[in-house]
């Protein structure tokens, strides 16, 4: 049964995000990362500069910003979005850690899920996982850093200004990626994202 995540019938089109963030102008160059990321960013930065939305591939994607999504500045994040929701929806094979760290970008942060998370590292047997004190340093680690402040901001500052198109979308990205690829995300990790935040672009 579908649910009331809306789902266009061409939801598979790359044209159909490109078209819902149109407006969206590509950053310059200089504005592409984050100021705080320094020279370790600059192959990812040299990359992106070269690259429009609409020519960004899911190889791409996998071998330049999976495990750099953190990298983007808000204004790159936009930009480059409905390529990231094409390519994890349409290559979720080759791409799917990076499909898995998009969905965490677009949910609306918790401290109640970074506890549930550390929670089940802690489930993990002895000595399979990481040792119990260094257990317990991660996770004073991750709510000190959940509890300053700065996840939540992140969030904000990628989601800040985007259009009732842009937000109907990512909606309808959430719709179609829970039905094709909803069996990988058992936590109901798709349904809270719309839940929290993007559940406000349903169609009246």
């Amino acid at each position: 049964m579908r649910d009331n995540m809306q789902t266009p019938p061409d939801i598979l089109s790359k044209e159909f995000f490109l078209d819902a963030f149109a407006p969206r102008p590509r950053p310059l160059a200089t504005r592409i990362l984050r100021p705080a990321v320094n020279r370790d960013g600059d192959r990812l930065r040299e990359f992106l500069a070269k690259k429009t939305a609409p020519e960004l591939t899911a190889p791409e994607i996998g071998a330049e910003i999976e495990g750099n999504l953190w990298m983007l500045s808000p204004e790159a994040f936009r930009y480059f979005l409905p390529a990231f929701l094409h390519a994890a929806l349409a290559s979720y094979a080759s791409v799917s850690v990076f499909a898995s760290e998009l969905v965490g970008a677009l949910t609306e942060p918790s401290r109640a899920d970074v506890v549930a998370a550390l929670d089940r590292v802690n489930q993990i047997p002895p000595g399979l996982g990481l040792p119990k004190d260094m257990t317990e340093i991660f996770r004073k680690q991750q709510l000190e850093w959940f509890d300053s402040g700065i996840p939540a901001a992140i969030f904000y500052e990628r989601i800040d200004g985007l259009t009732a198109a842009e937000g109907a979308a990512i909606l309808a990205f959430f719709g179609a990626f829970k039905e094709t690829h909803g069996l990988d995300f058992p936590f109901r990790e798709l349904e809270i994202a719309v839940d929290r935040y993007w559940a406000r672009y349903r169609a009246p």
